[in-house]
C-alpha cells in the first residue's frame, strides 16, 4: 500500500512578504513544493494538487433610530481567491511513471 509507505508530506508555500508568513492576496502568484517522504520504493503514477482559497467575514451593526428603538444588522460574505488544481505528475502532464525512491 502506498499511503503506509509515506513517512511525511509537506506543502511549502514560498512567502513573498517581509514577515516570511504564508499570506496572499487577490491577484498574488502562489508558488511552493510539495515534499513526500518515503519510507520504501513506491510507483507513482499521477499526483495532483487541489488548491482553494477564500476569505470569510461576518459583522455586526448596531443602530438607534429614535429615542427607544434599536436594532441589530447582521453581514455576511464570502470571496473565493483560488480555485486551482494542477496535475503535477501524470498522463496530461508528462506521459511517464515516477518510481520514488527514500533518501
Amino acid at each position: 500500500m502506498v499511503l503506509g509507505k509515506v513517512k511525511s508530506f509537506i506543502i511549502s508555500y514560498d512567502c513573498h512578504n517581509e514577515s516570511n508568513v504564508p499570506v496572499f492576496a487577490s491577484g498574488d502568484s502562489v508558488s511552493g513544493r510539495v515534499i513526500i517522504e518515503v519510507t520504501g520504493e513506491i510507483r507513482v503514477k499521477s499526483l495532483q494538487i487541489y488548491a482553494k482559497g477564500f476569505a470569510k467575514v461576518r459583522w455586526t451593526e448596531s443602530r438607534n433610530a429614535g429615542s427607544n428603538t434599536a436594532y441589530t444588522q447582521n453581514y455576511t460574505e464570502e470571496v473565493e481567491y483560488l480555485n486551482h488544481t494542477d496535475i503535477l505528475i501524470g498522463h496530461e502532464r508528462a506521459q511517464c511513471e515516477l518510481v520514488a525512491s527514500p533518501p
